[in-house]
């Protein structure tokens, strides 16, 4: 009887380390495959798609960076190819997938005028500091 009751009690009793509902691994796994996708997935889709559009959308006169670096203006647009000019004589062809980036010249400019700004506030707190220091030297 001692025996039977021992065999009952040890099927009964769930092993150490299983889990102990099955639902809560189901919902575990929803999880990890929605933050998988959200995170992971569909940023990267959303970025190709932009890259397709830029690169569809690209046209002689466009400024662009490759990815390796190298700036300069488009003058000719393939199927599969763009020709950069870089130099007043030198042009190379890439593949349309070795553009990084076009460039937007409104927001160039705007960033030039704004190092432009920095610059001047600068010397002027240079100015300021070299004056305080012959005042001091003065007295």
């Amino acid at each position: 009887m001692n025996n039977l009751y021992f065999m009952i009690a040890n099927k009964s009793a769930s092993p150490a380390g299983s889990a102990g509902d099955p639902m809560i691994m189901i919902v575990m796994m929803v999880v990890f495959i929605a933050f998988f996708y959200f995170f992971i997935v569909r940023p990267q889709n959303k970025r190709k798609k932009e890259m397709e559009k830029l690169l569809n959308a690209l046209k002689s006169g466009d400024k662009v960076v490759t990815i390796g670096g190298a700036h300069g203006k488009v003058v000719r647009v393939k199927d599969d190819t763009v020709t950069i000019k870089v130099d007043d004589k030198a042009e190379i062809t890439f593949d349309k997938n070795a553009i990084a980036r076009v460039v937007d010249e409104s927001k160039e400019k705007a960033k030039e005028k704004e190092s432009k700004d920095v610059k001047s506030v600068k010397d002027v707190e240079k100015g300021e500091e070299s004056t305080e220091a012959t005042t001091e030297d003065k007295s």
